[in-house]
């Protein structure tokens, strides 16, 4: 019974090991990210030093909103995205006569959808999990369909990263 209980603890900390060391990596592409964003929008600015804020940047003159997220694959590997309702939340509470907008940059460039009241349903919210780091990690999410997303004018790429996740089973954005 002693031998399993401290299994289980080792166990336990692997996997937090292993969930810390993939979070970290994400946040050092998702830096990388966001400083390939900025070197071409130069209208925008961190919104603040967290790294764990609701929202990335905002426009240095104007009433924007803008959520980067970097991805390890090609625009055309999922059919739509999951984002944490959070950002949407802190748009409606923080910015609601302003413009929110979510860019992703992909190994085959950037794509962006800005937020349409219109196309954000109920019945495309609902709770879900990721696994991806080791660990489940729940949030409450609306879906983006992959259609209403746009390339940008701009030529910019996400660094290749050879932490590439292989078979993605969800296209979550938190």
């Amino acid at each position: 019974m002693i031998f399993k209980n401290k299994f289980n603890i080792y166990k336990g900390m692997v996997l937090l090991y292993l969930m810390n060391s993939r979070k970290t990596n994400d946040l050092k592409f998702g830096e990388e990210c966001e400083y390939i964003f900025l070197s071409v929008f130069k209208n925008y600015k961190k919104k603040s030093n967290n790294k764990m804020d609701e929202i990335d940047f905002k426009h240095k003159t104007k009433n924007k909103l803008a959520e980067l997220k970097g991805r390890k694959y090609n625009f055309t590997d999922c059919k739509d995205w999951k984002v944490s309702m959070n950002k949407l939340i802190y748009h409606q509470t923080h910015n609601k006569n302003g413009d929110f907008f979510v860019y992703m940059l992909f190994y085959d460039g950037l794509y962006f959808w800005k937020y349409n009241e219109k196309e954000v349903h109920k019945k495309d919210c609902a709770w879900d999990e990721r696994v991806d780091r080791g660990k489940t990690e729940k949030n409450f999410y609306f879906n983006i369909k992959r259609q209403l997303f746009t390339k940008s004018k701009y030529d910019i790429y996400a660094p290749k990263d050879m932490s590439n996740v292989k078979n993605i089973q969800e296209c979550l954005i938190d």
